[in-house]
C-alpha cells in the first residue's frame, strides 16, 4: 500500500512527536521561561465629551509593543502548576481615532504581573502543553502627552493624560517541547482582560473621563530550564 503525500506528513509528524528526549515535570520541580514577549491590544474605548476642543467625540487606541517576557512556574503536582509572569516594562503610543487614520499624541508604560493555576496535559512525544487561568494586575506609569502635537490643538494649553491601575482575569494556552532532560522549547498565548480609566487634563484641571478596554493578546516564544 502506497501513502499519498498528506499520509506521509502524517506519519511523519507522528514520529517527530514520539520520538525526542523525555520531560515529565514532576511535583516539586520549578520551570522558568524566557524569551520575547508581544502585547496586541485588542482596544476599544468611550469618546471624549464632544464639546471639547480638538479631542471631542474621538476615542483613543494602544499600539503593541515587544519586550522580554519571564514566567516562574512551580509544579505542585505532576499535572498542577501555579505560574508567575512578568516583563520588562512595555511602553505603548496612545493614539488618538480619528477616522481618517489614527495619530499618537502620547505615550504610556506599564507593568502587567499575571498569577495563573495551571493543568498540564499529558506527555506526547517531547511535547507537553497546558492550559491556566488567573488574575492580571497592571500598573501604568510614565503617562505623557505630546505637547508637539495636542498643545497646537488646544490653542497652546498645556495637556496631560493619566491612566488608572486594572485588575482582570486572565487565561493561557501554551506547549513544553523537551530539548534535553531539562532545557526546553515553549510557546504561550494569553488572553488578559485590561479595563482602565483615560483621565484628560488641560491646564492641570481634569476635562473628562473616558473607559479604554485594551483587552491584549499576549505571545511569547523562548526557552526554558526545569530544576
Amino acid at each position: 500500500m502506497q501513502l499519498r503525500g498528506q499520509g506521509k506528513a502524517a506519519l511523519l509528524l507522528t514520529g517527530m512527536l514520539m520520538a525526542g528526549p523525555a520531560m515529565a515535570h514532576k511535583a516539586g520541580d520549578v520551570i522558568v521561561r524566557l524569551g520575547g514577549i508581544k502585547v496586541e491590544p485588542d482596544a476599544s474605548s468611550e469618546t471624549f465629551n464632544p464639546a471639547l476642543p480638538a479631542v471631542g467625540g474621538l476615542g483613543v487606541d494602544v499600539d503593541d509593543d515587544t519586550q522580554v517576557g519571564l514566567t516562574l512556574a512551580y509544579m505542585v503536582t505532576d499535572s498542577i502548576g501555579v505560574e508567575l509572569v512578568g516583563a520588562t516594562p512595555f511602553t505603548h503610543d496612545i493614539l488618538l481615532e480619528t477616522g481618517g487614520g489614527d495619530v499618537a499624541i502620547g505615550e504610556t508604560s506599564h507593568l502587567p504581573p499575571t498569577l495563573l493555576a495551571q493543568y498540564y496535559a499529558p506527555q506526547i512525544g517531547p511535547m507537553r502543553a497546558y492550559v491556566g487561568a488567573g488574575l492580571n494586575y497592571t500598573l501604568f506609569f510614565d503617562d505623557s502627552i505630546d505637547d508637539s502635537v495636542v498643545s497646537p490643538l488646544l490653542g497652546g494649553a498645556d495637556a496631560d493624560v493619566k491612566l488608572s491601575n486594572s485588575m482582570g482575569f486572565a487565561w493561557e494556552v501554551g506547549a513544553d517541547f523537551a530539548l534535553d532532560e531539562n532545557w526546553l522549547f515553549n510557546v504561550s498565548v494569553w488572553n488578559i482582560d485590561i479595563d482602565t480609566e483615560a483621565r484628560l487634563y488641560v491646564n492641570n484641571a481634569r476635562v473628562d473621563k473616558i473607559d479604554v478596554e485594551i483587552d491584549p493578546w499576549v505571545y511569547m516564544v523562548g526557552l526554558g530550564y526545569r530544576f
